[in-house]
């Protein structure tokens, strides 16, 4: 698979909008970002997003993506699954948000025969997310958070946090 240019984008994203997924013509998207929309998952981008270069959308069956108002993905991000960003929201480069993952329980069976389980990811309003970490399945992070640079985040992090580390644990709340 090739990556698109520009103009091919802008049409990607015209044929999206007419099979029914809503995206705002205000929405940015640089050259070299991936789109991997199925026809059964739905992709919604409201007003004023920007995504970077060479970022991966991915929305297999059954996924529902949304990313909100002026939410901002820099470059090499993936963001994979039921995943909802909400407005305002920061996404530095080259962070990882997939809400699936492998089954491994059985040790007489291969990891990759056990299959997997997805669980959504929800991110508030106003979060900023620092470069390179990762967000794992069935995570909500609240409102206002800001996840430090290289964080893994594995359990949710609550409304106004400051949560580093790997895994991420609270450090402090900007709100006082």
């Amino acid at each position: 698979m090739r990556f698109l240019e520009t103009s091919e984008v802008h049409g990607a994203l015209l044929r999206l909008r007419k099979g029914g997924h809503s995206i705002h013509p205000s929405v940015k998207i640089d050259r070299n970002v991936r789109l991997r929309v199925s026809e059964k998952g739905r992709l919604t981008i409201e007003e004023g997003v920007h995504i970077l270069q060479d970022s991966w959308i991915i929305v297999e069956e059954g996924d529902h993506l949304v990313l909100g108002q002026n939410v901002f993905i820099s470059q090499h991000c993936t963001i994979s699954g039921t995943v909802t960003i909400g407005r305002d929201s920061l996404i530095a480069g080259f962070v990882t948000i997939v809400d699936a993952t492998h089954v491994f329980d059985d040790s007489t069976i291969p990891v990759n025969q056990q299959g997997g389980r997805k669980e959504p990811i929800s991110i508030g309003e106003d979060v900023w997310i620092g470069t390179s970490s990762v967000i794992l399945q069935g995570v909500n992070i609240g409102n206002h958070a800001v996840i430090g640079a290289n964080s893994t985040v594995t359990k949710d992090i609550p409304p106004w946090a400051i949560a580093a580390g790997s895994p991420a644990k609270v450090l402090r709340y900007r709100k006082r």
